[in-house]
């Protein structure tokens, strides 16, 4: 079971996941490749070499693969909310529907 810290900022509870990420910054042109670390309602934390500047907008597509299918899901509108060296803190503009999804793969897979 997750027990969140009670003096974490977030309002929803995070679930630890790895998996690819993709950040593209449409006004800046460019797109940034990573890690995703955790997810939640609300926004992921993204390991990633490059970061930019928080307040940036950004649409983020994460792609979680497995042995023989993967699964895209992308077009995730959000802003960098937080920005340090190997990381980026997003935060989603709107609730992330399928973040059951991720709690069901990592039982799933916590469990084999």
């Amino acid at each position: 079971m997750f027990i969140q810290d009670l003096n974490d900022k977030r309002h929803a509870v995070r679930v630890n996941f790895v998996a690819d990420a993709t950040v593209t910054f449409q006004q800046e042109n460019r797109s940034l490749q990573g890690l995703l670390k955790n997810l939640s309602l609300d926004g992921i934390l993204m390991q990633t070499e490059e970061v930019a500047a928080e307040g940036t907008p950004c649409i983020v597509t994460i792609v979680v693969q497995d042995r023989h299918s993967r699964l895209i899901i992308d077009d995730l509108a959000g802003e960098v909310v937080r920005s340090a060296t190997g990381e980026m803190g997003i935060k989603f503009l709107y609730p992330f529907a399928w973040l059951a999804l991720f709690h069901v793969y990592h039982s799933k897979s916590a469990s084999q």
